[in-house]
């Protein structure tokens, strides 16, 4: 695996330059703390670029040939990880979930090399459900929407990282599809802060980039949270 998986993401980069993506500092203290450890958290609003920055660093560490593939995940909630409950085949099922990591991933490299990393399996989409058992080395896994998640589900998920590999959980909490009380990700990162290779950033709502109008929105919403005890 490691040699023919090797070399297809050194020929999916051929030509491909990351030299002129700029990231606003916030991104690059996100960048920095995945580069320093083995398991990073990530914690921030809608728009602030978490899962953006989370696939650039997995195309820089393909392009300095770091690890040989990229694992992308997300907790599957409508179909409560149960995918034979979705119609269509299991691509088809999990089309809808991969979307916003391509059209992150297309932005850095276009979309002809994002097709080509996902064809060969560079990038590749695992469901919750579907890891168990499974041990992922050489890879960076990344798991987005992470408060969706419950603590067997992330505990399952940072336990199949493998030899050489690096893991990244982001999510926001006020975005969540689950019950409140399930709701495990802020109980998780903290009970795991103050071991060594575990980093944690958080963005704000002044970290957001895309429309500036939803920085406001962001910050009346989480007034009225603090205001009504949500």
């Amino acid at each position: 695996m490691a040699d023919r998986n090797g070399q297809s993401s050194r020929r999916a980069f051929d030509g491909a330059s990351l030299k002129g993506v700029q990231l606003r500092q916030s991104q690059q203290q996100y960048l920095q703390t995945i580069n320093e450890n083995q398991i990073t958290f990530c914690y921030g609003p809608a728009g602030t670029s978490k899962t953006y920055t989370a696939c650039y660093a997995a195309l820089k560490m393909l392009e300095n040939k770091e690890i040989e593939k990229v694992i992308l995940c997300k907790p599957i909630q409508e179909a409560g990880e149960k995918l034979g409950f979705l119609p269509g085949e299991v691509d088809e099922k999990i089309a809808p979930y991969i979307q916003s990591y391509k059209s992150n991933i297309e932005k850095i490299i276009g979309p002809e090399r994002t097709k080509i990393m996902f064809d060969k399996k560079i990038f590749d989409f695992e469901p919750l459900a579907y890891m168990r058992g499974n041990t992922y080395d050489n890879a960076l896994m990344i798991l987005d929407e992470a408060q969706n998640a419950d603590y067997k589900q992330l505990t399952l998920f940072v336990t199949r990282m493998g030899r050489d590999s690096k893991v990244v959980v982001a999510g926001d909490v006020s975005q969540h599809d689950i019950i409140k009380s399930k709701v495990a990700l802020p109980s998780f990162m903290d009970m795991l802060k103050g071991i060594k290779g575990i980093g944690f950033h958080t963005f704000g709502e002044k970290d957001i980039v895309r429309a500036k109008i939803l920085q406001e929105i962001v910050g009346r919403y989480e007034k009225w949270k603090a205001d009504n005890n949500k």
